[in-house]
């Protein structure tokens, strides 16, 4: 195998064994706390909470990860930040609230640092003409996690309307042994190379200072361009679709009870089938990528745009069947609501479908067009994705304990159209 596949295919597999772990807490961890907190009232921690907390954090720590990872190199990022993955998951065998928003610090700390990492990794291991099929390889790959972590949790509440103390003990050991794994897995990834083979990644054992002011301003020199200025408009709408499949999405399944009997068994079908979709779409990037390489871009065939545009039809169509589908107030607990049509357990499913596949085609042509684009800043662009992402889905979830389903998806779209409008533009396909 090409010594810079096999690279990207190291990476995939850690972070599908990661964030199997992750995904499944994070579409879960809503209901899983209500749960907690039924058993003990001393408990108050919350879903929505944490994770704002986390992507708050993510966001802030995105200026400093540049500087991580120039002193430490994109590897050891990874494979630190990986270890914060697992200590995540403590409160919720141990429950405790200063515990819970201890740890989501930490993780968000550790996000910032993996997939900034990851995002550097990724460019170096690629040039112009593999980019898209080594995203979409990686995409597809760690967004395999999401499958097998709804796998696990139907299976474990196949006959259970109800998170008690012992299936949480069970869950949450299984997916700290699974995370644990794919840390190990990434404290073996191997040296990036170049296209000739030889090893181009070089530690410059910079020392980190508290204030990175070099990394500061070049992340801001990067920021106040055109093009940078135009894409972080997508970059922010990614975070709030994030929230939204993620976390809210699920609870308002969850929450739901007009959808049946066992809506907690529910919520792992539909998190299967986002991530049915996201792999789905990650496999159609690397095929297709490879396809659009002779387009040079340009709005022909299955170029970057096209694939764009496509992904903003899919969370059109998402966000309307779940805006008839769902009551209002789905997000904020237990409902009997009506909501505009009858809610419907198959269209739920198949919604989460839907916005795993818009997801994935936003987020690999992302990667695709600052592998190109900026392959000689790439960490500096990544942490800004980054940051702009991790800022929007903080601000998400701050506000999705606020706004009902209905506000959050009239948001969403808002923002998506005009992010989509700013990509063609940088990608060349609208000429202003």
């Amino acid at each position: 195998m090409d010594k810079r596949l096999l690279n990207i295919s190291i990476l995939g597999l850690g972070f599908m064994f990661v964030f199997t772990s992750f995904l499944t807490v994070s579409n879960i961890e809503k209901t899983v706390l209500k749960s907690i907190e039924k058993d003990d009232p001393s408990f108050t921690g919350d879903g929505y909470t944490s994770l704002c907390i986390i992507y708050g954090v993510f966001a802030l720590c995105n200026w400093l990860a540049p500087a991580i990872i120039g002193a430490i190199g994109s590897r050891k990022s990874i494979y630190l930040g990986s270890t914060c993955y697992v200590l995540f998951l403590t409160p919720f065998l141990w429950p405790s609230n200063i515990l819970l928003y201890t740890t989501s610090v930490l993780l968000g700390f550790g996000a910032s640092i993996i997939w900034t990492g990851q995002g550097t990794y990724l460019t170096m291991n690629s040039d112009s003409s593999t980019i898209s099929r080594n995203s979409g390889i990686f995409w597809a790959m760690s967004k395999i996690s999401i499958c097998i972590g709804n796998v696990f949790m139907i299976l474990v509440l196949r006959d259970k309307t109800e998170l008690n103390e012992s299936t949480r003990k069970l869950v949450f050991t299984v997916l700290a042994v699974v995370c644990g794994f794919g840390t190990l897995i990434l404290m073996v990834l191997r040296p990036s190379v170049d296209a000739d083979g030889k090893e181009n990644e070089v530690n410059l054992q910079k020392p980190i200072s508290l204030i990175p002011k070099q990394e500061l301003r070049d992340s801001m020199r990067l920021l106040m361009t055109k093009d940078m200025l135009l894409l972080s408009t997508l970059f922010l709408f990614t975070g709030l679709h994030v929230s939204l499949y993620s976390g809210v999405y699920s609870s308002c399944i969850a929450f739901t009870k007009s959808l049946g009997t066992n809506t907690k068994q529910l919520l792992g079908y539909t998190g299967i089938l986002v991530g049915v979709g996201e792999v789905t779409g990650g496999l159609l990037c690397s095929v297709l990528g490879k396809k659009s390489e002779r387009s040079n871009s340009k709005c022909i065939g299955l170029s970057r745009s096209t694939v764009i545009i496509i992904s903003f039809f899919i969370n059109i169509v998402a966000y309307g069947l779940i805006f008839v589908n769902l009551p209002n107030d789905s997000p904020f607990g237990d409902t009997y609501t009506k909501s505009i049509i009858k809610p419907n357990a198959h269209m739920a499913v198949f919604c989460g479908f839907l916005l795993g596949l818009g997801d994935s085609g936003f987020t690999t042509q992302i990667y695709n067009i600052i592998g190109v684009k900026y392959s000689n800043n790439s960490a500096s662009a990544t942490a800004l994705f980054m940051f702009m992402q991790a800022t929007s889905a903080a601000i998400s979830f701050f506000y999705s304990n606020q706004f009902g389903i209905y506000i959050q998806l009239i948001i969403l779209a808002i923002v998506m159209t005009i992010g989509t409008l700013s990509f063609l533009i940088v990608d060349k396909c609208i000429i202003v």
